[in-house]
């Protein structure tokens, strides 16, 4: 037995090399700082990114369709596709061509369930829909955007083409009553009645709603001063020295809001041989929005000229200002001045103009165009009161 013994110790010790257990352990230090993570240099798509070579580009797919997409086109006789006016619609093809208005319900069951009884408590649901038994959950609120856009889409109106060309016929009628006293408020009477028409002389001219993040005016001036040189400033697109794009927000000095002052005293817009200096003031990042822009809303505003009535412009362009940064360690040593001269505007210019009035009148895709072309051939004006 003692034999065996000694033959397995030694059959172990050549197999390992060693008498004892070999422990293995972490002789390193310990890292002297934290873990930091270091920017990838490379494209992480590099390796999976399908490119396709020259031979599947130059591979031409067959598409085996129809002659004509299925559809027998007549080019000899042009009278094939002419609609004739003056045929009626058969009435089942009338309905369908009707818009479908889903009227709310006004049966007496949905109004016994909507009375409010005094004496028994109101259950209340947490949830955000309607209650039980079709009482609205509406609280009590001013009369203003969500509610009163909610009662115009109960009402029963435009159900078919008659009604909505009656509905508009109604406008103009409505147009030509005077106004007596407020829709709503019996006591409440107006004290001037001003027309509203389209701003013809500005409507040419582009306009564009410009936000600030903060106020713009200087901070050591203030008061009407400051509004007054506000109304006098300008914004203008510049590019640093490393080709960065900001927006730059100028001031009239001292000796222009002079001359501006002498211009409107004299009634002139300015004078022809004078320079208009404006110092840069603040720097800005800016984000534009327009017509062609996703949930883009149109916005006008409105002028009022004294004994002649009101008029309306349209704002095309939302630009909202942002104030730019300065990068760490440096700051902003931009020394900008921008120096403004008038003058008349030239014949090439003038013609521009012209046919882009022409333009847009035979190409009505512009909202603003067709308001206009609406308002110049009816001379149909709207009234604002001024509520006393």
């Amino acid at each position: 037995i003692i034999k065996s013994d000694f033959s397995l110790y030694f059959r172990a010790f050549d197999r390992s090399g060693v008498v004892c257990r070999v422990k293995y352990c972490n002789s390193l230090p310990d890292i002297p700082f934290d873990p930091k993570f270091i920017t990838y240099p490379f494209d992480q798509h590099r390796f999976v990114q399908y490119k396709a070579t020259s031979l599947e580009k130059q591979h031409k797919h067959e598409l085996l369709t129809e002659p004509d997409l299925g559809v027998t086109i007549d080019l000899i006789n042009p009278d094939t596709y002419r609609i004739d006016p003056s045929i009626l619609l058969d009435p089942a093809d009338e309905k369908l061509l009707e818009e479908d208005i889903q009227a709310p319900s006004s049966s007496k069951r949905s109004q016994q369930h909507a009375k409010v009884v005094p004496w028994m408590r109101k259950t209340e649901y947490i949830s955000t829909e309607f209650n039980r038994y079709g009482v609205s959950n509406e609280k009590v609120e001013v009369k203003i955007g969500v509610s009163v856009k909610q009662q115009f889409t109960e009402e029963e109106i435009y159900k078919d083409r008659d009604s909505q060309i009656s509905a508009i016929e109604k406008t103009f009628e409505d147009a030509q009553k005077s106004i007596a006293q407020h829709y709503s408020k019996p006591r409440v009477t107006p004290v001037e009645i001003l027309p509203v028409f389209p701003d013809f002389k500005m409507w040419i001219n582009p306009c564009a709603q410009v936000i600030f993040d903060s106020d713009p005016a200087p901070k050591d001036i203030s008061g009407p001063a400051g509004v007054e040189m506000m109304s006098q400033a300008m914004i203008r697109g510049m590019m640093d020295e490393e080709g960065n794009q900001f927006v730059a927000y100028f001031l009239p000095n001292e000796d222009t809001l002079r001359k501006r002052k002498r211009d409107f005293e004299e009634g002139m817009d300015y004078m022809p041989e004078d320079l208009y200096d404006y110092k840069i003031a603040r720097e800005y990042n800016w984000n534009v929005k327009n017509k062609a822009s996703k949930g883009y809303e149109e916005n006008y505003f409105f002028i009022f000229r004294d004994g002649d009535g009101v008029y309306y412009n349209e704002l095309e362009t939302r630009v909202r200002l942002s104030k730019r940064r300065a990068k760490a360690g440096t700051q902003s040593t931009t020394n900008a001045v921008l120096v403004c001269k008038h003058r008349d505007m030239n014949e090439k210019e003038l013609e521009a103009q012209v046919s882009l009035i022409l333009f847009e009148a035979v190409n009505p895709h512009s909202s603003r165009t067709e308001i206009l072309i609406r308002h110049m051939i009816s001379k149909w004006s709207y009234k604002i009161p001024h509520i006393h």
